[in-house]
């Protein structure tokens, strides 16, 4: 990651559109909504503060990954580069401001999520071969991989006054 970054949480506006380009590279635009809120102290009611939206893109197989995973209402963290757009509207010079995303994850304050990896081929597209994937490790394996001898304590330092 070169510059500056930023960090959002937020939740996904809509679901995720998974997109080609025509150089056969994915794609994926999404917005997130950014809730500002407090508990009030004197009458302990939760205050709504403005939401904030970020338009956040990713790409390869971050987009494929965000595709399979998150839907509408889904509390993300996003972390990125802010990036602006420059473009023509009308004879005026118009700036889209937006995230280019390194990472895009669960917010897991919020959610609990199972992992799956993901195995694509050296081309990032298709799923490699599943005489590639690893074997789950079983506990004898376990067993035989670590040294779990005993711990012995330390033994005690007097401090000198």
């Amino acid at each position: 990651m070169n510059g500056n970054t930023i960090t959002v949480l937020g939740n996904l506006t809509k679901d995720p559109v998974l997109k080609y380009v025509p150089t056969g590279k994915a794609v994926i635009n999404f917005a997130i909504a950014c809730n500002h809120g407090w508990r009030d102290r004197e009458s302990q009611a939760w205050v709504e503060g403005e939401a904030s939206f970020f338009k956040v893109e990713c790409w390869d197989a971050l987009a494929e990954n965000i595709a399979e995973s998150f839907r509408k209402g889904d509390p993300l963290i996003v972390v990125g580069r802010m990036t602006c757009r420059k473009y023509e509207q009308e004879g005026q010079t118009r700036e889209s401001w937006e995230i280019r995303a390194d990472t895009v994850g669960p917010d897991m304050r919020k959610r609990s999520a199972s992992l799956r990896r993901v195995l694509r081929n050296n081309h990032g597209t298709e799923p490699a071969p599943d005489s590639d994937c690893p074997q789950p490790m079983t506990d004898s394996d376990e067993d035989e991989s670590m040294d779990v001898s005993p711990l012995t304590p330390a033994p005690d330092l007097a401090v000198a006054s």
